[in-house]
């Protein structure tokens, strides 16, 4: 999944699954399918938004020690 912000109220059809999605202007993020996300950005009806970091990740084998 990917996640953007929508600025405007965006409908999608795939071309390559039979599935559709729309999304409507909101001031946080939004989960969608990567292929929805990268349509709405192209036709600039949203913003992608970048990878949170969460908090309580288990560290590296190397860092455990």
């Amino acid at each position: 999944m990917a996640k953007a912000i929508f600025t405007r109220e965006f409908h999608y059809t795939s071309m390559t699954r039979n599935a559709g999605w729309s999304a409507y202007p909101r001031d946080e993020p939004q989960y969608y399918p990567r292929e929805f996300v990268d349509a709405a950005v192209k036709a600039g009806c949203a913003k992608e938004s970048p990878p949170s970091v969460r908090k309580g990740r288990a560290k590296p084998a190397a860092e455990a020690d």
